[in-house]
């Protein structure tokens, strides 16, 4: 006989219509009709009644979706309008807005030229600009507008040719995953005609007339990213004559390819999420044998190569659970040197390698620092750096000698520096003017115990001092998952929050990699719980200090951190007063089945397993909705392009919270035109935030 595992809010009766009560005003709801269907895993039957919104493209879920955008954006913007959120965001915006989020940023090292994102307006997606080095001005190479007069085109990365005469650059529509590549001459020569379809999760390799790139197997946007595969390119030649390169009998064997400047060397990783091991190839150019040949196969130890000098792979490895710099060579690849030396507490965040020297940036929790050594190891200089802050982008201009950094934090937007790779100090060459006074942000970093006692750090942000009479809202955050260090990163919407009145805190939580590999493994797959645990813990020690109160918080988390929101939401939803999720993993029991969901099991786990099985339906946000219970004002926020958390999570959690019998609001906003990353231009940037701060200062931070 067969067990059941019927779930508390797939219960509900039928419900064709919701009211809530907001204010003075009600909203309603669309109707949203219950399907219910039985899932059978390992002799347990769930029931999941909105299943049929799993199917985005269907014309009834469009309307459906489309009707819920008609009630969110109304009540949004009346909020935003309501609390001058739209006119405080754009002031709070920086003041140089022509310049790009820096995130695609790209000083172009070894090159005689520059290339840069900037926006040409506030209603375009950044161009590409070019600069010669002889030349101080630059000049719009490629301009997104004249791609597509109907599609939304956003570059989305780029790469010179070696002898800098053509571009490739990569871009989406509507913010998918799925990239176009084309090529532009920088020397006003004829540009290759040719448009490359297909690509996904790929860079650009340049070698001799042409490149490497990755493609998939095309399909639906719901569909699971398969079928890796390496193909070659050669300039002014059609894709369907394009040669592959590389491919397994595998679909769930994925690809990275990466490769030097000099084009002398190129490394081929090969990923298989499902069997956990990696493998290594390599293909030098100059060598007898013109293919790719084993370097280290099948291990259990993921490598990322950096550069190859002086007859020598550099790659960034995890060893002893802590990531370091290592060196070896093709004929001894065993024989590993350590590059780097060991800091505790801090983690590798980035590094460039010179002929000479590499300079690695570290990441403590509370304050960054690099460190410049010769090829050896042997260690120069150690460059403090101010506390708060992050370092991204590091680059060595071989042209000119430069070697160029981005510092930014919660409350500064990005600066560009210079570091002196002689006398080691560092200077700000370009600062982005702000519209507040950054000097009167604090910061602080606490421990707390979590559930286990385990000592959680949480990252404090706040205006003047941070008072102890539980009357400041707080806005949490965390994302605490696949290992990823979380740096800060200057954002608009926490400064209106702080400057209403409020305070930040971003919660370090398990699953993260900001205190390494062990702090990663004891936050995923069967531990995946102490992540959650550490963000309620986090909530709790704020209102113990009397920092806030229950009503007063909030939580906002993206991608896996949405997920992140979606649990603590379902487990301890009396801890907050408003959570926003963005681009939220929700139903984790059909993760897999969709999109990029099958590279995921290493990190959640796969319902294939009978106990991983158990433990994802002991926290699927979706599967963990109860009927009775008081949750907090909810707004998801989803895009319809995204392919990576597709929009189906969203839409189910939506339909399944609006059919409890709660009494606050929960919102469905589905953005068009963009994908996981969210919008492009300046314009729509200032406008979601604006919605999404609206509504966080409607429900915790308006006094009357």
């Amino acid at each position: 006989m067969l067990r059941s595992l019927f779930l508390p809010s797939l219960l509900s009766v039928w419900i064709l219509l919701s009211s809530i009560s907001s204010g003075s005003q009600n909203l309603e709801y669309p109707p949203t009709i219950k399907r219910p269907t039985v899932n059978e895993y390992h002799g347990y039957k769930v029931m999941d009644e909105y299943q049929w919104l799993e199917e985005i493209d269907r014309p009834e879920v469009r309307i459906w979706a489309d009707a819920q955008n008609d009630v969110s954006t109304k009540h949004l913007r009346k909020l935003a309008n309501r609390n001058n959120t739209i006119n405080m965001l754009n002031k709070y915006m920086a003041q140089e807005k022509r310049w790009s989020t820096y995130a695609n940023i790209n000083f172009s090292s070894n090159h005689e030229s520059n290339y840069r994102l900037f926006y040409d307006d506030n209603f375009s997606a950044p161009s590409i600009y070019y600069r010669e080095r002889s030349f101080n001005n630059y000049r719009v190479l490629v301009d997104p507008k004249f791609i597509s007069n109907s599609d939304r085109i956003v570059v989305e990365n780029f790469a010179p040719s070696k002898d800098d005469r053509y571009l490739a650059y990569l871009y989406s529509r509507n913010g998918s995953d799925w990239r176009e590549i084309k090529i532009q001459s920088t020397k006003g020569g004829i540009s290759p005609p040719e448009v490359l379809t297909g690509v996904k999760f790929s860079n650009v390799r340049w070698f001799n007339n042409g490149f490497f790139y990755k493609r998939y197997r095309e399909g639906a946007i719901t569909d699971q990213t398969l079928d890796s595969e390496i193909y070659y390119h050669r300039l002014f030649t059609e894709q369907k004559e394009d040669s592959l390169v590389f491919k397994t009998n595998s679909p769930l064997d994925d690809f990275h390819l990466s490769g030097t400047y000099q084009e002398d060397m190129y490394v081929l990783e090969i990923d298989n999420p499902a069997k956990d091991h990696y493998s290594y190839l390599y293909f030098d150019p100059a060598g007898d044998v013109k293919a790719f040949r084993p370097l280290h196969y099948k291990v259990n130890y993921s490598l990322e190569f950096i550069d190859y000098k002086h007859g020598r792979f550099y790659m960034e490895a995890t060893i002893h659970n802590k990531s370091q710099i290592i060196a070896f060579t093709a004929q001894n690849p065993l024989e590993i040197s350590r590059i780097t030396p060991e800091y505790q507490d801090a983690q590798i965040t980035g590094y460039e390698l010179m002929d000479d020297k590499i300079v690695v940036s570290y990441q403590a929790l509370s304050k960054p620092f690099m460190t410049v050594m010769d090829l050896e190891g042997n260690v120069l200089k150690e460059v403090d750096l101010p506390g708060g802050v992050s370092v991204s982008n590091m680059s060595y201009q071989k042209a000119s000698g430069d070697f160029i950094f981005l510092l930014q934090s919660f409350t500064i937007p990005p600066v560009v520096c210079k570091l002196d790779l002689n006398k080691f100090g560092y200077s700000v060459v370009e600062r982005t003017g702000v519209n507040f006074d950054f000097e009167s942000f604090k910061f602080s970093t606490e421990y707390f115990p979590s559930k286990d006692g385990t000592m959680i750090p949480i990252f404090m942000v706040y205006k003047n001092e941070l008072k102890k009479d539980g009357k400041t809202p707080f806005l949490l955050s965390a994302y605490g998952g696949f290992g990823k260090v979380s740096n800060p990163r200057y954002d608009a919407g926490i400064i209106y929050f702080i400057e209403q009145g409020g305070a930040f805190a971003f919660v370090h939580a398990r699953g993260g990699g900001e205190l390494g590999y062990e702090w990663w493994k004891n936050g995923r797959l069967d531990k995946k719980q102490n992540t959650f645990d550490d963000v309620i813990a986090a909530a709790e020690y704020l209102i113990d200090e009397n920092h806030t109160q229950p009503e007063k918080m909030g939580f906002i988390g993206s991608s896996n951190g949405g997920l992140v929101a979606g649990a603590v939401l379902t487990q301890r939803p009396e801890l907050f007063g408003a959570m926003v999720l963005k681009v939220a993993a929700l139903d984790m029991l059909r993760y897999e089945r969709f999109t990029v969901g099958p590279k995921w099991v290493n990190e959640f786990g796969s319902v294939a397993d009978s106990l991983e099985f158990l433990n994802l339906a002991s926290y699927s946000p979706y599967h963990n909705l109860k009927e009775n219970i008081q949750y907090p004002p909810t707004l998801l926020v989803t895009a319809h392009t995204d392919d990576r958390v597709p929009p189906l999570h969203s839409f189910k959690f939506a339909a399944a919270m609006q059919g409890l019998s709660g009494g606050h609001p929960v919102l469905l906003w589905t953005q068009q035109g963009t994908g996981h990353s969210g919008a492009a231009n300046v314009s729509e940037q200032v406008e979601n935030k604006a919605f999404i701060y609206g509504f966080l200062h409607e429900y915790l931070l308006r006094k009357d």
